[in-house]
This record gives structure tokens, C-alpha cells and sequence, in this order.
């Protein structure tokens, strides 16, 4: 199953995947079409995909078979979820029966970035450039010009950040994008790329098990939640990256109680992951 073939047949993939069911109504509301028009997106959809809706006259919409239910589960889950959340949210009334009030999302406070400051850095990213722009850190609390080589913006969750070759360091860092200030100077063409970057390159498993301290029938609903197989669930991640996945995790320190805690790292993953992790101040 893609999401790639159509834009629509996206948008019907995430709403039969979470709500079961579709309807001429949905594409019309969705995407602003003539009734005619929406059969036709449906009717294309079958076309291409004949043994994933079946019509149910009392319900009035195709219906997911078993078919589809395979397929949709065998693609993956994680990101559609999302991907339908964000679909239904931009609809008009009559796409989806869910109300806004009833799909809530925790907002945490994102740090401030200043689009004016972001520019230059994605016009070096894309182009292939040297910039020296004022950085500020913790270790630093006044602005002092930094000149990198950045190749990629990663977000971890709360805040982004600018991975960049530092030519004062001479290596590959991260840095946080609501850090940087003033004004921005190209130095030029890059001579450290991604390909250069070691950390970024490189793939490690995290893994993942329910915390030893629960009981087996405890386990057994962790192991439902995060997907696990065999008692544990196997992340590849880039090296670079680990930590911010610890966090993401809720697992870069040792809870008190396993209620708490959840997850652990296994052993092994832990031992192999070490190399990547912040060393101790």
C-alpha cells in the first residue's frame, strides 16, 4: 500500500485505515468536488486497489475488508495516525464524525526561532555553503560568531537543531536553531558534507524491553503498547541521533518505579550505544 499514488488516495488510505469506512461525502467535503467528481476519485481507487472496499448499503460508504486491513497494518501505523489526525483536522464538516474537541494533543512550548535567522542557514544547506553567523550556549552566554558547515535540521521533539561540521571544533555537532543571531555571511563552498559526517552515517539499534521489574502479565501490556516482538521492539537510528531518541523515550535516566519507567534499553543495546551518548561533565 502507497501513499505516493495519489494525493487522494492518500487521504481515503488514512481514513478507511482509522474510521473503516469511506464515502462519496468525505472526498466531496475533503477536497471541494463535485459529487461526480468524488465517485470518480472512488471509482479510480477500486480500480487500482479491487479487493480493498466492499459497499455496504446500510452504512451507505465502502467498508475496509480484510484485504486492506493486511495491507494498511503491513505499511505501518506510526506516521499515519498523524497523517489522519492532520487530514481530518483541515476538512470541512461531514469528512470525518470526529469533532475537534474530542482529538486533543498536549502542546509543549516550542523554542523561539526567528525565520529571518533560519534563512541563510537553509540557503547554506542547500547550496552547499560555509556561514558565519553569532551562536549563543550555556557554556557561552554571549553571542560569539561560529562559522559551519550545516547539511540537515533535525527536530527532536521540542526544539530544532542545525547539524553542522564546526570548523572551530573541527567536527561534526549539533546546534540549536533559537540560538543563533546576527547577521549571516557565506564563507564560501563547503568542504565538510554529510557523507563526512561519521555519526550521521552510521546505524545503531535501539532496543527496547518492558522494565525486568514488572510482573509477566505487566510486561505482556508494555510489550502491546510499544509493539514489541519477543519481548522487545528494535529502533534503527542514526548515531547522531541517539540521544535525542532516549529522551524522546523518556528512557536517558532510571526511573524510581516501573510504573515510571516503562521501558529499558537491553543490555546489549545499552553497551552498544555508549560510545554515542553525552560523556558525563
Amino acid at each position: 500500500m502507497s501513499n505516493e499514488i495519489h494525493p487522494r488516495f492518500a487521504f481515503i488510505n488514512n481514513l478507511v485505515g482509522w474510521e473503516g469506512q469511506v464515502n462519496t461525502t468525505h472526498i466531496v467535503s475533503k477536497f471541494q468536488l463535485s459529487r461526480q467528481a468524488a465517485s470518480n476519485v472512488l471509482k479510480q481507487y477500486r480500480e487500482q486497489y479491487p479487493t480493498y472496499l466492499q459497499y455496504n448499503t446500510s452504512e451507505k460508504a465502502y467498508i475496509a475488508t480484510k484485504h486492506f486491513d493486511n495491507a494498511f497494518t503491513l505499511a505501518g501505523t506510526a506516521n499515519s495516525f498523524s497523517q489522519y489526525l492532520a487530514a481530518i483536522a483541515y476538512a470541512d464538516d461531514g469528512v470525518s464524525r470526529l469533532q475537534p474537541s474530542t482529538v486533543l494533543e498536549v502542546e509543549a512550548p516550542l523554542r523561539n526561532i526567528n525565520p529571518i535567522q533560519v534563512r541563510p542557514i537553509l540557503r547554506a544547506i542547500r547550496e552547499q555553503l560555509q556561514i558565519d553567523i553569532g551562536y549563543i550556549s550555556l557554556s557561552s552566554p554571549n553571542y560569539l560568531d561560529r562559522i559551519i558547515q550545516p547539511h540537515a535540521l533535525i527536530f527532536d521533539g521540542l526544539r530544532w537543531h542545525v547539524r553542522a561540521y564546526c570548523n572551530k571544533n573541527n567536527d561534526f555537532r549539533d546546534f540549536t536553531l533559537s540560538r543563533f543571531n546576527g547577521e549571516a555571511a557565506f564563507e564560501g563552498k563547503a568542504t565538510h558534507f554529510a557523507a563526512d559526517d561519521e555519526k550521521w552515517n552510521t546505524i545503531v539499534d535501539v532496543v527496547i524491553e518492558a522494565d525486568p521489574r514488572f510482573n509477566p502479565e505487566q510486561k505482556h501490556i508494555i510489550e502491546q503498547d510499544f509493539q514489541m516482538t519477543h519481548g522487545q521492539k528494535v529502533i534503527p537510528t542514526r548515531a547522531a541521533l541517539v540521544n535525542y531518541l532516549l529522551r524522546r523515550l523518556h528512557i536517558d535516566s532510571y526511573k524510581n518505579t516501573p510504573e515510571e519507567q516503562q521501558i529499558v534499553l537491553t543490555r546489549a543495546s545499552r553497551q552498544a550505544i555508549t560510545p554515542y551518548l553525552p560523556k558525563p561533565a
